[in-house]
This record gives structure tokens, C-alpha cells and sequence, in this order.
């Protein structure tokens, strides 16, 4: 059985969301807010990790297409992960970061590897 990094990076970003709304979930400071809260920090934690995991899926179709196509795709990315702010002011920010960090250095290095349409 081989596991790529894309498979790690995509496990990383369903831990880390899980860790998210458990901590949100059963965390005894946190619990007091009840399941509203829950629910929309771990909406809001979800908006992030599909649009990670949906970028790094695709990362090899998304770079066959041409420069300006890529670009309006990291500006989605990015505005995807906006949602993120209020989660790690309610949890942990650290985790998240490194997890974005990690998931656009693997897309541009995939897309610097695959020749685009242009």
C-alpha cells in the first residue's frame, strides 16, 4: 500500500477539522455555548476543509489550464479560508495556518511540474 502526500495533506485537513468541532463540541470552557455555536464554528471550519481538500483533488486538472484560471482558483482558495478567522479565535489558529501553508506549496510545486494549456 503507497500513500502519496496528497492523501496525507487531505487526511490533514479531516483531523484537523474534527479536532476543531470536538474541541468546539466537548471542551468544558466551550460547552456553556451550546450546540449553535457548534454548529457554526464547525461550518465554518467545514467551508475550509472541503475547499482544501477540493483544491488539492484537483490540483493536477486545475493546473492543465491556463495562468489566469490558477489565479482566479488561489483567490477562491484564499477567500475560502476567510471563514477560518473566527474559528481560531474560538480554538487554536496555529494547526490551520500550517495546514494552508503546506496545502499552496504542494499546488504551486504541482503546477510548476505540469505544463499548462498556454
Amino acid at each position: 500500500m503507497v500513500t502519496s502526500f496528497r492523501d496525507l495533506l487531505i487526511t490533514g485537513w479531516v483531523i484537523i477539522f474534527l479536532t476543531t468541532v470536538g474541541v468546539i463540541a466537548f471542551h468544558p470552557t466551550l460547552k456553556g455555548d451550546g450546540w449553535g455555536e457548534v454548529a457554526r464554528i464547525g461550518g465554518f471550519a467545514a467551508i475550509a476543509t472541503l475547499g482544501g481538500i477540493v483544491m488539492t483533488l484537483f490540483t493536477d486538472v486545475i493546473g492543465r489550464t491556463g495562468r489566469q484560471f490558477r489565479k482566479t482558483v488561489l483567490v477562491v482558495f484564499v477567500i475560502g479560508m476567510l471563514p477560518l478567522i473566527p474559528v481560531g479565535l474560538a480554538t487554536f489558529a496555529m494547526p490551520w495556518g500550517v495546514l494552508i501553508l503546506i496545502t499552496l506549496i504542494y499546488v504551486r510545486w504541482k503546477w510548476a511540474l505540469i505544463p499548462s494549456s498556454e
